[in-house]
């Protein structure tokens, strides 16, 4: 491993991403320096959290996450 500590995402910022309002898999993969699989996973995982916390299901979009929302979960 490469000096980061197990379960620590070191998170990059200043890069403009695609999308004003959403993360894309591509976007996460980058950001936390993981897989594409694992950002995907973690997409999944936030989206089911923002249906659980009330947000219609026809306004979550597969694949893509709120950068509002992804930056409150991450504490960024």
């Amino acid at each position: 491993m490469n000096n980061q500590k197990k379960g620590v995402i070191k998170i990059k910022t200043k890069k403009n991403y695609g999308n004003a309002n959403m993360y894309t898999s591509d976007d996460i993969a980058e950001l936390c320096g993981c897989s594409k699989n694992k950002a995907y996973n973690m997409i999944r995982a936030l989206n089911h959290k923002l249906i659980s916390l009330g947000t219609p299901k026809a306004a979550v979009i597969a694949g893509k996450i709120s950068r509002k929302f992804f930056h409150e979960q991450i504490k960024i």
